[in-house]
C-alpha cells in the first residue's frame, strides 16, 4: 500500500523531494500552506505532503501500527513519488509523531541508497515520554471516545467535542478528519481514523528510544568544516512546548555544541510551531540545517 500523498513545486520538475510528515491525528493539510511558502525559497526542491498509516485518506493498512511500521511505510511512497514525479527523495521533516517517523525512516533510506541532504526535527521527542500531562492528546482521545457513533453534520460534530472539553479550535481542527456516511450505513458523520489504531502508535511513540538511532545518523562522515557529507540534521525547538523534558532539551544542545546537529528555538512558540510561528519557522526552514561546531 502506497501512503496517500500530494505533490507541490514551485516549477516544472523538481529535482528533490522533502516529505512532510503530520503528527497523530492530523494529516497531510495541517503543511500546506508552510510547505507552498517554503518552496518559494528552495528553488529545485518539491514537497510531498503525506498522510501517515491510520490517518487521513491512509486508512486500511495492516498491523502492527507503530513508529517503525510508519516508518517503513515511506519506503514505498518514496518509490512511488520518483516514479510518478522523477527527481530523487532527499528530505525529510517532521513533527512530533512524524517527527520520530522521520528519523527512524531516514535510516531505511539511507540503507537503500537515497542520498538524503536534511532531515528535520520538529518539536519531536527522541526518547520515552515520562509523563501523560505534557501534551492534549489524552484530553482530545477522551473527548472523542465520548462521542456518539454518529452526528448530523460536521458542525454538531465540531460542537459536540467543544461539550466535551475541549477548545473550540481544536475541535474545528478535528473536524477536519470527520466522515460523512453513506446512506446504507444510516448517513451523518463521525470521526474518520480508527481510535484502536492511533491508540496503539500513540503508546508505541511514548515507549520507543530513537536517540541511538539519531546519534548513529550524527556520526556519518564529515568534512573539514565538521559538517556531515551527506546528511544534516536540525532540531526546532517551541519556546513554550513541554514536549521535550528539561535533560531532553539539554542533550539535544550537548550534540549541536559537538556539531553533530543543530538546534534552533523559536522561544514564542509552543508545540504547534508550525501553526503558532510559520513565520519564524519558514526563516529557518529557507536554508538547510547549520550543523557544525560552536565556537
Amino acid at each position: 500500500m502506497i501512503l496517500a500523498h500530494e505533490l507541490h513545486r514551485s516549477q516544472a520538475g523538481a529535482e528533490r523531494w522533502m516529505l512532510f510528515l503530520h503528527g497523530i491525528l492530523g494529516r497531510r493539510a495541517n503543511w500546506r500552506s508552510i510547505a507552498r511558502r517554503w518552496l518559494e525559497a528552495r528553488p529545485g526542491w518539491g514537497a510531498v505532503l503525506v498522510d501517515l498509516r491510520e490517518h487521513g485518506n491512509s486508512q486500511g493498512f495492516p498491523p502492527p501500527h507503530d513508529v517503525a511500521s510508519a516508518a517503513a511505510d515511506l519506503r514505498p511512497l518514496c518509490a512511488a513519488v520518483e516514479a510518478e514525479a522523477g527527481g530523487s527523495v532527499a528530505g525529510l521533516l517532521g513533527h512530533s509523531f512524524g517527527g520520530k517517523v522521520a528519523v527512524a525512516g531516514a535510516t531505511g533510506l539511507l540503507d537503500e541508497g537515497h542520498a538524503l541532504e536534511e532531515l528535520w526535527i520538529i518539536d519531536a521527542p527522541m526518547g520515552p515520554r515520562t509523563s501523560e500531562g505534557e501534551s492534549l492528546t489524552g484530553e482530545v482521545f477522551a473527548a472523542l471516545r465520548s462521542l456518539p457513533p454518529r452526528l448530523d453534520s460536521r458542525a454538531d460534530f465540531s460542537a459536540a467535542l467543544v461539550s466535551a472539553g475541549l477548545s473550540k479550535p481544536t475541535a474545528m481542527w478535528l473536524a477536519t478528519s470527520a466522515v460523512e456516511l453513506p446512506e446504507e450505513q444510516g448517513g451523518g458523520w463521525r470521526f474518520g481514523p480508527q481510535l484502536p489504531n492511533l491508540d496503539a502508535m500513540v503508546e508505541d511513540f511514548a515507549r520507543v528510544d530513537l536517540w541511538p538511532t539519531l546519534e548513529a545518523l550524527c556520526a556519518r562522515p564529515r568534512d573539514d568544516m565538521g559538517r556531515s557529507e551527506a546528511l544534516r540534521v536540525g532540531w526546532v525547538l517551541g519556546g513554550r512546548s513541554t514536549a521535550l523534558s528539561a535533560s531532553e532539551r539539554a542533550r539535544a544542545e550537548a550534540a549541536a555544541a559537538a556539531g553533530r546537529l543543530a538546534v534552533e528555538h523559536i522561544p514564542e512558540a509552543g508545540h504547534w510551531v508550525h501553526s503558532e510561528a510559520p513565520k519564524q519557522l519558514l526563516a529557518i526552514l529557507e536554508q538547510p540545517p547549520k550543523v557544525g561546531p560552536r565556537p
